[in-house]
């Protein structure tokens, strides 16, 4: 009995504290023995196990699955949101305009010079005096009877004087010879003188008086030649050309010339095929440098070609300060006017040598929900006539309906999407504010 407690293990409590932590790891986990296994479960749990995985990875499938069917559904929403978002980027905003119909004035178009419808030259009415004094410039409008120049008169006064001397003698030689015929004549009735020696005092007597006439000629002429000595002007107008100086000495040479009321005309050549779209009375219509014009009608047409086979067509144009004789202008004669379809000029989209408008076509409300149109682009070729102002006339017109870019057109190109922001409804009419109203 005593071997056998001395063959007991010593109670852990026993142990020194080094020694516990041992004697529990050396501790059976059982007091039980352990049952034997038997062999042939090993196969069964074999197939149990593989059964298990098999199911296991089933069912994991299928979870993972549902776990990605979310995302590929965002993957697919976020690929057509990028889509959706790269056509509104595409779609560029226009505001659209329709055609205009408006009367359009028809003209004819020609080059011209402006001269004077008529003129007079005026010239010194005596020869071999100098110019004393000149009274009038280039451009001075003057009355007919107007003194011009003055010419130097002094030497021109002393042959006066002496004229008039001239006179005075042939007066007091007449008087002579009419006293002498006087007293002669009659002593021939009594023979007392021959018929030769009366014949003298007679002849006498006429020589006086053809002396006196003579003299009385010359100082008439001494006279007008002083009152000539003036330059009148003939006519009434404008000084256009003042060729006299002061100390020129007269010749036969003209000194100014008048444009006769001041009247000036435009002369202007055009084809003989066009001469039927012209007429006496047509107004016409000159431009003027700075952007000024003046009107005229046409007072004449030549009755011949020239030898440019041109017909020259004479316009006399209404008096303005600005207007000179000698400037060549550009005119258009005014045949009236008609209808025509104009668009404007910022719709106009030139390419590659032609022109063409933009179209804004298919109109819907598919971004209804921004309150805008959408439209698709339709590149239309034009041909375009005559500009009038920030219009411009297409000689082929479109449809009146026809929705045209207003501006930036050459951003687009045929069968762009567009969004319409401009007030015009899709049947292309302005809306009015009452139709606003009512949809709001």
């Amino acid at each position: 009995m005593s071997d056998v407690e001395d063959n007991k293990l010593p109670v852990e409590s026993e142990l020194p504290p080094y020694r516990q932590s041992d004697a529990r790891a050396s501790k059976p986990l059982s007091d039980k023995p352990l049952s034997k296994f038997p062999l042939w479960l090993l196969p069964v749990l074999a197939i149990v196990l593989v059964i298990g995985v098999l199911v296991g990875k089933y069912w994991g499938n299928d979870e993972e699955a549902s776990n990605e069917s979310p995302v590929a559904n965002n993957v697919q929403n976020d690929s057509a949101n990028l889509k959706d978002a790269s056509i509104e980027q595409a779609v560029l905003s226009v505001e659209t305009v329709l055609p205009s119909q408006d009367n359009i004035g028809n003209t004819l178009s020609a080059d011209g010079t402006i001269n004077a419808k008529d003129v007079a030259n005026v010239s010194a009415k005596v020869n071999g005096v100098a110019i004393e004094r000149i009274l009038v410039e280039e451009g001075q409008r003057v009355k007919a009877g107007q003194i011009l120049a003055v010419f130097d008169t002094d030497a021109m006064e002393q042959q006066v004087l002496q004229a008039e001397a001239d006179v005075a003698e042939a007066e007091a030689t007449l008087a002579n010879a009419t006293a002498d015929a006087a007293r002669v004549l009659p002593l021939i009735d009594i023979d007392a003188i021959s018929k030769q020696e009366a014949d003298r005092y007679r002849t006498a007597k006429l020589q006086a008086q053809a002396s006196l006439q003579a003299s009385k000629a010359r100082l008439s002429t001494q006279r007008l030649s002083v009152n000539n000595a003036n330059v009148v002007a003939p006519v009434s107008g404008i000084i256009s050309e003042k060729m006299a100086e002061v100390g020129m000495v007269a010749g036969g040479d003209p000194l100014f010339t008048i444009i006769k009321g001041g009247i000036l005309e435009w002369r202007a050549d055009i084809d003989p095929k066009l001469i039927g779209e012209v007429n006496v009375g047509t107004p016409v219509q000159v431009n003027l440098p700075g952007g000024d014009s003046v009107m005229g009608q046409v007072s004449r047409i030549a009755p011949t070609a020239d030898n440019n086979r041109q017909i020259t067509i004479y316009a006399s144009l209404a008096a303005n300060a600005k207007v000179r004789a000698g400037m060549y202008q550009t005119g258009e004669f005014l045949l009236g006017s008609s209808s025509a379809q104009t668009v404007p000029n910022s719709a106009i989209v030139s390419n590659d040598g032609y022109d063409y408008v933009m179209l804004v076509t298919n109109i819907s409300t598919k971004d209804g929900k921004n309150g805008h149109n959408i439209g698709r682009i339709k590149q239309q070729r034009v041909t375009l006539g005559e500009r009038f102002g920030d219009s411009i006339m297409l000689t082929e017109p479109l449809p009146a309906e026809s929705r045209l870019v207003k501006q930036g057109g050459s951003f687009l190109n045929d069968g762009d999407l567009v969004r319409v922001v401009d007030g015009l409804s899709q049947t292309g009419k302005q809306a009015t504010s009452t139709d606003t109203q009512a949809r709001s």
